[in-house]
């Protein structure tokens, strides 16, 4: 798991004071790694108790499914907090992987319709069933969102993809995340298809 943190570091993805969480199979806990300097991960990860006073913690307790968290500093994805608006679903990918949008308040309510990137006051939650798949939520994120920055900043109307669409692509991210709950109640680690 520090090889997939290692990576985020080296995109650019995880800056000092960044954090990278993941579920333990089988067990009420979490292992959680913090940047300390460009570059300086731990070698090791703290462990700690679902539900503990973090953003982690509550993650892992109000959301089965999530296998991993990072809370980042992500430069495109915190730029959308900056501009005070939501990211609507641009593409399919984006919304079968990430939610519906992206916006700039988190909440219980906001975390428990499946979506899996939230704006915290200048930083960024992204959530993953596995942590394979929260590296690719966090590369997405910050792809769409780079997108969306450079569109919205031209001030024409940024357009989302067709209502058919988001409902497909939102209907595939939540069956998903029933299944990878199901597996990380029974201590397993889910096993979800890499292609679309």
């Amino acid at each position: 798991m520090l090889k997939d943190a290692a990576r985020l570091v080296a995109k650019g993805l995880m800056l000092p004071g960044d954090s990278l969480s993941w579920r333990v199979p089988g067990r009420d806990a979490f292992l959680k790694v913090t940047v300390q300097t460009f570059g300086g991960l731990p070698a090791l990860a703290e462990e700690i108790a679902i539900g503990a006073g973090d953003e982690h913690g509550w993650v892992y307790r109000d959301r089965p499914d999530v296998g991993a968290v990072l809370l980042s500093s992500q430069p495109w994805a915190a730029a959308i907090g900056q501009l005070g608006v939501v990211m609507p679903g641009l593409f399919d990918e984006q919304i079968r992987h990430l939610g519906k949008s992206v916006g700039p308040t988190f909440s219980g309510a906001s975390l428990s319709g499946g979506a899996n990137a939230f704006l915290l006051e200048g930083r960024v939650l992204c959530l993953g069933m596995t942590m394979a798949r929260l590296v690719c939520n966090a590369e997405l994120l910050e792809k769409c969102a780079k997108a969306f920055v450079l569109a919205y900043g031209t001030g024409q109307r940024v357009h989302h993809i067709p209502w058919l669409v988001r409902m497909i692509a939102n209907r595939r991210l939540l069956r998903d995340e029933r299944y990878a709950a199901q597996c990380h109640l029974g201590g397993e680690e889910p096993q979800l298809a890499s292609a679309y």
